[in-house]
């Protein structure tokens, strides 16, 4: 389940949220009924093609196209992305080269750390500080934190914001709200601060985050909310999640399985953060048709700063994409190197010129053109000493 959600994702993001067909599930199932990854994929990871294509995408730069395994993990070392090495395999371009069979724990480490790299571009500080100041209405300060960290505080801030406007509206309406499946009407959810990601298995905040930016697909009386959640509740709340992914979303960020979250472990974190990333460039970087928050109307592009990222909401970094048209050079010596023309009376020295060779201005009679000299070189002898 961890190899098929993040070679999911790696996917994803080396097709620019296009994914062919044929590869959207990638792994076949042979004779035996064993799962292997597809031909054309064990390629790709064992010559690095597809840990360029992701880096060239998601930074708009060609430049990374041309990168070998060893390129590719000193790249994510300088951009403080540690790589969690196995201590009875070490990340060699020796080992990632391999194809038969596919060191396929040596190839998750690298896709690991492309996780965490996209994340820490998309949920920077300063792009939560300003989602943030946007939903409580009120200045934040701005504080350095982790992604991951700064992930789960919007995630809470987004859920207190949501609560607030239940109450809002339940007040509105006398107190009145819709009816649950047994006739009892809905209560106000009271969501405490999401502190880990743990919190977030049985897929309450995760469909709270939808309804608040989509109230009109996900109603937040639609999300089974318990003190006490049961695997049916759960496994209901995240299915929320997949089935707006598939169906509402201009591409799909739900790469693993209900059961995933559910019962997730410390290795699918990764995945989980990488989710949280998609959606917050769906929701606030580059709002999808479906989100409509409060305020939307009169938010210009730029203030989400969309206009300075790409579509997978990372800044460009050499500017190949969006680069502003440059405009030529003028010519500011123009007929420099055009043959000299001649006055009227045809023998190369302009009337009222002033010397030999044709140099000066034309007389009132000719027609007004320049004539240029050719060029002239001169040579400067320097006498040698003694001599």
């Amino acid at each position: 389940a961890k190899q098929r959600a993040s070679v999911r994702w790696l996917l994803s993001k080396a097709y620019n949220n296009r994914v062919p067909e044929i590869l959207k599930d990638p792994f076949y199932r042979d004779h035996e009924g064993q799962d292997h990854l597809k031909p054309q994929i064990v390629v790709g990871l064992g010559n690095a093609s597809i840990y360029c294509q992701v880096l060239s995408n998601i930074y708009s730069d060609p430049n990374y196209q041309t990168l070998n395994h060893w390129s590719i993990l000193q790249t994510l070392s300088r951009k403080g992305v540690p790589l969690n090495e196995a201590s009875d395999q070490p990340l060699t371009e020796t080992v990632l080269i391999q194809t038969n069979p596919l060191r396929i724990n040596a190839h998750m480490t690298v896709i690991e750390a492309l996780m965490v790299l996209y994340a820490k571009e998309v949920a920077s500080s300063g792009r939560i500080s300003s989602a943030l100041e946007r939903i409580s209405g009120r200045s934040v300060a701005p504080t350095v934190q982790h992604h991951e960290a700064a992930l789960l505080n919007w995630i809470s801030h987004v859920c207190g914001a949501l609560k607030k406007r239940i109450d809002y509206e339940m007040s509105a309406n006398g107190g009145s709200g819709a009816l649950d499946e047994y006739g009892q009407r809905h209560q106000s959810p009271d969501v405490p601060p999401v502190r880990d990601f743990r919190e977030l298995c049985d897929g309450v905040c995760l469909a709270y985050l939808i309804s608040y930016y989509c109230p009109k697909l996900v109603p937040w009386h639609s999300v089974k909310f318990n003190h006490v959640p049961t695997i049916e509740d759960s496994i209901h709340n995240i299915l929320i999640v997949s089935n707006f992914s598939e169906r509402s979303l201009p591409y799909t960020v739900f790469h693993m399985s209900p059961e995933d979250i559910t019962y997730m472990r410390g290795s699918m974190k990764h995945n989980l953060v990488v989710l949280l990333a998609d959606l917050f460039n769906l929701f606030e970087i580059h709002p999808a048709k479906c989100v409509c928050y409060p305020g939307m109307e009169q938010q210009s592009p730029d203030a989400t700063g969309a206009g300075a990222t790409n579509e997978h909401g990372i800044a460009h970094r050499r500017g190949f994409a969006n680069q502003p048209t440059i405009a030529a050079i003028p010519d500011l010596r123009p007929g420099l190197d055009s043959p000299p023309q001649t006055s009227s009376g045809g023998s190369g020295t302009s009337s009222g010129g002033n010397g030999a060779g044709g140099v000066g201005c034309s007389s009132a009679g000719g027609n007004g053109a320049i004539n240029r000299p050719p060029f002239q070189v001169t040579v400067i002898c320097v006498p040698k000493y003694g001599k």
